[in-house]
């Protein structure tokens, strides 16, 4: 598996934020939340790519 990539304050603050709207659903009952992983996965690749120098 690739090493993760440091993360920017904004970009740490965006898994936060994306992370506490999944807590907010899992509390009304939503168990199942693959667009949570995803939305932090793509910040996570996004991320990469810019550690990496592509666009």
């Amino acid at each position: 598996m690739a090493k993760e990539p440091k993360l920017t304050v904004w970009e740490k603050a965006r898994i936060a934020a994306i992370e506490a709207h999944g807590i907010k659903r899992a509390l009304a009952g939503i168990t199942d939340q693959p667009d949570i992983d995803r939305r932090i996965k793509r910040v996570k690749d996004k991320a990469r790519r810019r550690a990496n120098g592509s666009k």
